[in-house]
This record gives C-alpha cells, structure tokens and sequence, in this order.
C-alpha cells in the first residue's frame, strides 16, 4: 500500500510542476529561436501591475484527489473505508486545484506604449522580470514573431 501511495504523489507532483510557464520578455520557446523577428521601437506611455494565468489544466484538482482519496481509504475498512475515500478525494481535489492554480500564475505587467513610426497605441502584458525597469516615457524595442510581442528597453 505504501509503494501505491508513494507512486501517486509523485506522480501528480510531477503533473503539477510540468504545467507552469514563464512569459517573460526574456524567455524564449524553441521554435522561436533563429527565427527572423521583426523589431520596432515605441515609448511606453503606460504600465499596469497585472496577474498572468495559465489555463487550469486540472491536473491538480486530479492529483490531489487521487493522493487525498488513497490516504482517505486507508483511515478504515468498510464504511469508513468509503467515507474516508470520499473525504479525502474532495478534501484532495480542493487543495489540488487551489495549487495548481498558484503554481499557474505569475506576477505581470501590462505594458502600453505608442510607435515611434506611426504613432499608434498598442497594449501587451507579460511576465514581470525582477532584473529588468520598465517605466513610462522610455524608449522600448517591439520584438514580435507571429504570435508573440516582447517589450523590452531600447537601451
């Protein structure tokens, strides 16, 4: 029973920690790289705190009801066998989705700046990075690919 136990928790673990992603301006997909970008240059003219979530997959409302339910039927046998599988599914699942969801979710800013060329006004949020200020009135690069946009400092 100890071996079951142990192989689902690490098993919806590892469900758990492959779900997050990372949107910052300085993170890159694979297929992104040698590709050709296209780069313009814009003043930010205004930023937004902001929380970036990812699509609840499920898998910690999964996970955690499969852990909490084998440690639920292990509390009896018969009746209290069931009710503690019961309870520990739910109880499980719960603390499951509310982790995933943190896992999920990163801190982001939601970036507006105007074209330097053409003065139209764009809006793109993404991850916050730490190491990096961005503020209103600086000079800014557009990198954008087909379906992505970077804001990062002109310097």
């Amino acid at each position: 029973m100890n071996k079951i136990l142990l192989a689902t928790i690490v098993a919806s673990l590892s469900l758990l920690t492959g779900c997050s992603a990372h949107q910052s301006a300085n993170t890159y997909t694979t297929a992104n790289a040698q590709q050709k970008l296209k780069v313009s240059y814009a003043v930010i003219t205004g930023i937004r705190e902001v929380k970036l979530e990812n699509a609840a997959s499920g898998a910690g409302g999964l996970a955690g009801a499969g852990i909490g339910g084998t440690l639920g039927n292990s509390a009896g046998q018969g009746h209290t066998g069931i009710i503690g599988t019961i309870a520990g599914a739910l109880i499980g699942g719960v603390t499951g989705v509310i982790t995933d969801k943190a896992i999920n979710s990163n801190d982001g800013l939601e970036i507006t700046y105007r074209m330097e060329k053409t003065g139209d006004e764009f809006v793109t949020a993404q991850a916050r990075n730490g190491s990096e200020i961005l503020k209103v009135g600086q000079r800014v690069r557009i990198i954008e690919s087909e379906d992505t946009t970077r804001v990062v400092p002109a310097e």
